[in-house]
């Protein structure tokens, strides 16, 4: 790690936190990144519906909802120059009683109106046409054409990989443990006995920011931890879009989404804890998203899993996001409080935070040769032919080189699935995984006790490396 004072640092790997370290990297600025986790997006990131929302139902004059209309005008040109997957396939929240349709037309109608979302009220027989599957109870549903779909790990590692494309530094495995605040701004120390001097910090670091907020007496805030828990099915389901039930006042409620890479997704829970870790599955949590689901879609406690997950939400005290600068010391900047829409408003976020350091202090000027697309990182003319590592997803050894050689390279089963897809497919990755151990000790990437994902996730081998 470099000595001289930096002049930001940003706290926390996942969406957020990449979004700001990218929009920082197109100003003349030193910035770093430092993330707890052996790779980015280990946290809510990574643990989503992938739902990129319009807002349509966010709370009119908050952050929130400021957020995400920046984000709407934004994130058709990121998907493009980042080259995430993006799929506007728009949304429908689902009536099957008149009182959701009344809750709809005079709730949710003239919210999105105030919140300049475009939706319309469609009547059952457009809802059927659109998304045969959903129950024969419907009355009629809540169209929101603009809501989208995408991939939340490569948008998380797209936005990281520019940054470093244009500067910046990132530390994995460099959790923060103390914060001094010092004439200059702060020195930050880590995890791993390293100290880093920066003049602004930005705290973007999940349901962990207010444990960060406290390093430097800030304790205008608690978040806590509500966990979402999913279903993956490869089923083949008839609909076209999102489809949504109408909210209940603790979460958007289970919903039944399309995934990018195919598939669908069913879900969330919302399940208040107190542990900030606990991202177990259990049965009653499976129970609990078919038989929410199957309000929406009578066949859902049919379809047969191939993966489930839970990721744990951050919910503020506040009721909102937290993106100001502290009260304790100007050049910490909050970005937190971030629940459900984090994915949807990161690019606003970003934006918002930039104004709220340059308003601390921080002169930001453009850097004349920054780039704002992603170059192909990829030998595509390999992509197809050689060594076949994932039979299930016919991932290919070249593939998974590729994201070796990348800016950022896994060092991580985890990794490597997220950036190839390698391990997703129907086995789990039990016929892949001796060869991705492989790949990663031929590139110097892996440890001597491997780690499936997150720190601790060590991978059991049997004498020998069989």
């Amino acid at each position: 790690m470099q000595n001289e004072t930096r002049d930001v640092l940003v706290i926390g790997g996942g969406v957020v936190g990449t979004a700001i370290l990218r929009k920082l990297s197109l100003y003349d600025l030193s910035i770093t990144l430092v993330e707890k986790q052996p790779d980015l997006c280990e946290g809510a990131s990574k643990a989503n519906s992938g739902i990129v929302h319009t807002g349509f139902d966010a709370p009119p004059g908050s952050v929130e909802a400021e957020c995400l209309k920046r984000s709407r005008y934004l994130w058709s040109d990121y998907a493009e120059q980042l080259k995430i997957p993006y799929i506007p396939t728009g949304a429908m929240m689902i009536a099957t009683s008149e009182e959701e349709k009344d809750m709809i037309q005079t709730k949710y109608i003239p919210n999105a109106k105030e919140n300049g979302v475009f939706v319309e009220w469609i009547e059952r027989e457009e809802v059927k046409e659109m998304n045969p599957a959903v129950t024969d109870k419907v009355i009629g549903g809540l169209s929101i054409p603009g809501e989208a779909i995408c991939d939340p790990f490569t948008a998380t590692r797209s936005f990281a990989e520019l940054a470093v494309l244009n500067g910046a530094e990132i530390h994995l495995e460099a959790g923060v443990t103390s914060i001094e605040e010092t004439a200059q701004g702060f020195a930050v120390s880590l995890e791993n006995g390293a100290v880093i001097k920066t003049k602004f910090i930005v705290n973007a670091a999940g349901v962990y920011s207010d444990q960060i907020s406290r390093m430097i007496g800030d304790k205008s805030y608690t978040i806590s931890p509500r966990k979402g828990q999913f279903i993956l099915t490869e089923e083949e389901i008839e609909i076209s879009q999102i489809v949504l039930p109408v909210p209940t006042p603790t979460s958007k409620g289970t919903l039944i989404s399309p995934v990018v890479f195919g598939g669908f997704l069913l879900g969330p829970t919302a399940e208040d804890q107190e542990d900030k870790d606990d991202r177990s599955t259990s049965s009653k949590g499976m129970n609990q998203v078919l038989a929410g689901c199957e309000k929406l879609i009578p066949d859902a406690k049919e379809y047969e899993s191939i993966r489930q997950f839970a990721g744990v939400r951050a919910v503020c005290s506040t009721g909102d996001y937290v993106i100001r600068a502290s009260e304790k010391n100007s050049r910490f900047i909050h970005a937190a409080g971030i629940r459900s829409t984090g994915l949807s408003a990161a690019p606003g976020i970003a934006e918002l935070v930039a104004e709220t350091i340059a308003q601390s202090g921080l002169i930001l000027e453009n850097k004349e040769d920054a780039l704002l697309e992603t170059p192909n990182l990829f030998n595509d003319t390999e992509e197809s032919v050689g060594e076949i590592v994932c039979l299930c997803r016919t991932i290919t050894r070249s593939e998974i080189t590729n994201a070796l050689e990348g800016p950022i390279p896994p060092t991580t089963i985890d990794g490597v699935k997220r950036r190839t897809g390698a391990t997703l497919g129907e086995c789990q990755g039990n016929c892949c995984i001796p060869k991705i151990l492989d790949l990663l000790s031929e590139y110097e990437l892996n440890r001597e006790t491997p780690l499936k994902g997150l720190k601790n996730s060590t991978i059991a081998l049997k004498k020998g490396g069989e």
